[in-house]
Parts: structure tokens; sequence; C-alpha cells
């Protein structure tokens, strides 16, 4: 969980791009919050650290706020809501969830339906939380835990 705390707090100056869907809120949100930090990863930054996971964005919130983890909560239950539950591991006090779903668009190329992999990932403590959301094409779940160092 450290080392994934340092990641975003590292990445933090060089992401700047924004990305217009329903996270941006919550990043927005918690920006503001003291002992929080938010990071949104475009494609291309995501291209130049990882080649060849098919992730094009990633988006983060990292709460070292423990007066905040139940408002974490609460905005994160509104948000997977529509998510299919893939894993969930409790240890150490840590509790780890990922979720999936599959979103759905039509192509301004192609006018046809198209799909990207959406994933949540949620890391909650006593201490620290830190919620992850991953888009893409054909993300594998070995390509998204080991970016972000589960």
């Amino acid at each position: 969980m450290k080392r994934l705390i340092l990641l975003i707090l590292i990445c933090l100056p060089i992401a700047a791009s924004a990305q217009t869907d329903h996270m941006a809120p919550l990043i927005k949100k918690y920006s503001t919050f003291k002992d929080c930090s938010t990071v949104v990863l475009s494609k291309e930054m995501l291209n130049s650290m990882y080649a060849d996971t098919g992730i094009n964005s990633m988006q983060a919130i990292s709460v070292e706020d423990p007066s905040l983890l139940n408002i974490l909560k609460n905005d994160i239950e509104k948000f997977i809501d529509g998510y299919a539950l893939l894993m969930s591991v409790n240890s150490d006090g840590t509790n780890v969830e990922i979720y999936r779903v599959e979103q759905y668009y039509k192509s301004e190329k192609t006018g046809k339906r198209e799909s990207f992999d959406d994933y949540i990932i949620i890391a909650i403590s006593s201490t620290e939380g830190v919620v992850i959301r991953l888009t893409g094409d054909n993300i594998k779940l070995e390509d998204a835990t080991s970016l972000i160092s589960i």
C-alpha cells in the first residue's frame, strides 16, 4: 500500500490532464482535502511507463485522514453501482476489492458500438484508503494488479 501511495505522489506533479467522466467530481472533491492526493494519468503517460497493458487511463484517490474514510466509502459505494465484484481480500486489516464493468459507447470514427474495460480497485484500512480506476481495451487483470503493485 505504501508503494502505491508513493507512486501516486511521484506521478502527481506529472499528471495534469482531466477526464470527463463520472469519477472526475470525486477527483475534484478529494483534491481539495488535506491529507488526500489525487492523480490522473493519460494513455500517453501510461504507455511511456508501461507498454502494452491496454490501459488508457488511470485515476486515483489516496486518503490518509482516517476521519475521511467513511465519506470515501460512501462516495465509492455510489460510484461502483453496476460494477461486478471480481475479488475481495482482507489481509492485515486492509480490505482490497476489485470491480469491473464493460462500458459501451458509439465510435465517432466507425459509428459502431464499441466497448472498453473499466476496473475499480479499492484498498481501505482503518487509517488510509486508496481508490484506483483503470480504463482501457482488453485489460488483463494481472496487468492491472501489477501496475498498482497489489
